[in-house]
């Protein structure tokens, strides 16, 4: 590749354009795929305004939507949305026809660089979007594939691509099917035969071109690819490791909703603990679900949680077996709840700082009310000779707490500062990445719920008072050996 050709293409890629009444390669053929179209709901959300968000996310700053008929319920959808911040123009179809060169060509004027192109039709990871930006930047064609050999993208209309062998692979030629009588019937692994997604990074100079061999039904989007692949400036990119799943074909929306729960466990898996992982978040995904269709919002369910913890708290004052058991449910139905308001702000991007705090508080507050009746309850029933001690023991595990929250929110204010932050030695700033990682750990609550089975809450008390007063002094002491290095 001339590297003085495509200078000038270099730079950030921070425009997409969506087709929100058809696919990347099937523009005359979205009347069969309206069913699973943009106003299609996957996760809470319609597939419309999870694009849009999802690319947000990724880092993308303007977003040309070229739309149909559906244009007056999609702008009734995102307008005054409070979580859009990128730029979204609405370019009418009757006025700019997507299999017209000419649409292509002023589109062109509107990028710097290179910008996206894609669907509405699918479910995909901001990764995803993150990586073609990168490779984009370089002036190169990115395609989105699925494996070689991959065969269950049943939406995409028959479009694969092969590797040359012979040119070493970074960048690959391409040799395209898009009619059902040409498409080979199995795709073979050995000759790297790969399906397209409907997800494509390419150069503004490419937009609107125009070949000889043109017909009226050839997509711009495939000319372009072809002058790509004649210049060898075309790239594959990975599409099935960054959570990408079309909705069209059998059962592709519960394919994809299920893709985008499963996405949620590289996010969760640090944090969580084994009770959460094998237990909390077996009963919470299918709650979540519930929640996102209701349309609640996390906030409501962390609230909801906190009223359910407090309410256990109060059982467990009560001080008798049965008041106990029911106290434990109590508190582990809170935990499990706690696990849905985070995995619905990720899924319906509703995450915000006050939603982060609210969380944080409430489930402080939960535990807090929890040694607090459990402590009231033993004092109550008198099971431990000490009357005094299950008193003591519950002021200990508060404090502690006290001290243990004091602390994160310093942490978390060091972290909101990347010039103190970037000055703190590599060994303060991974452990408290890992204090952070630990602090949300719920897996007491089995601990809890054990106890109440076996009728010895009172001595939950000495556990958590010793493990809240570890965890306080590590935290106090972190921070302290941290503010004392950068004084020095």
């Amino acid at each position: 590749m001339d590297k003085t050709l495509h200078k000038a293409e270099t730079g950030t890629v921070d425009t997409a354009i969506v087709l929100a009444s058809s696919g990347v390669f099937d523009f005359g053929e979205h009347d069969d795929h309206s069913a699973v179209g943009a106003l299609a709901r996957v996760g809470g959300m319609t597939l419309f305004q999870r694009t849009i968000f999802t690319l947000q996310h990724a880092g993308i700053s303007q977003i040309l939507t070229l739309v149909g008929r559906e244009e007056q319920p999609l702008r009734l959808l995102i307008d005054g949305d409070a979580r859009l911040r990128a730029v979204i123009r609405w370019l009418p179809i009757r006025e700019f026809p997507p299999l017209d060169p000419q649409t292509w060509e002023t589109l062109a004027n509107e990028v710097k660089g290179s910008c996206l192109i894609l669907g509405c039709h699918m479910v995909f990871a901001p990764s995803l979007i993150q990586s073609l930006r990168d490779e984009g930047r370089e002036g190169r064609a990115v395609v989105a594939v699925g494996r070689p050999g991959e065969s269950g993208w049943s939406g995409n209309p028959g479009v694969v691509m092969r590797a040359d062998p012979h040119t070493g692979g970074h960048v690959p030629r391409v040799v395209f099917w898009d009619r059902q009588s040409d498409r080979p019937a199995e795709f073979d692994e050995g000759q790297g035969l790969a399906r397209v997604a409907d997800l494509v990074a390419l150069p503004a100079r490419l937009l609107g071109i125009s070949g000889s061999w043109r017909t009226p039904e050839t997509s711009p989007i495939r000319l372009a690819l072809e002058q790509a692949a004649a210049e060898g400036v075309v790239q594959t990119l990975s599409a099935s490791s960054h959570g990408y799943q079309d909705v069209r074909g059998p059962g592709g929306l519960h394919k994809a909703e299920h893709t985008l729960f499963r996405s949620l466990q590289r996010v969760e898996g640090t944090m969580d603990g084994v009770i959460d992982r094998h237990v909390n978040r077996r009963i919470s995904r299918p709650l979540s679900r519930l929640f996102m269709k209701l349309g609640c919002s996390p906030n409501v369910i962390t609230v909801l949680s906190l009223v359910i913890g407090l309410t256990g708290a109060v059982c467990f004052a009560a001080g008798s077996y049965r008041a106990g058991i029911v106290g434990a449910l109590l508190f582990q139905l809170a935990v499990i709840l706690d696990c849905c308001d985070g995995e619905v702000a990720r899924l319906t991007f509703a995450e915000s700082p006050l939603g982060q705090a609210l969380d944080l508080v409430s489930d402080n507050i939960v535990h807090v009310a929890v040694f607090v009746g459990i402590a009231w309850g033993a004092y109550q029933e008198n099971v431990v000779s000490s009357g005094y001690l299950p008193l003591l023991l519950g002021g200990i595990a508060v404090l502690s707490t006290g001290v243990s929250l004091w602390g994160v929110s310093r942490v978390k204010s060091l972290k909101g500062n990347p010039v103190l932050w970037r000055r703190m030695r590599q060994a303060d700033r991974t452990r408290f990445d890992f204090i952070l990682g630990h602090v949300a750990n719920r897996d007491f609550s089995i601990v809890v719920l054990a106890c109440a089975c076996l009728g010895v809450l009172p001595w939950f008390l000495w556990l958590v008072a010793a493990g809240t007063s570890v965890f306080a002094v590590m935290m106090a002491w972190s921070l302290y050996r941290a503010f004392a290095f950068q004084r020095a």
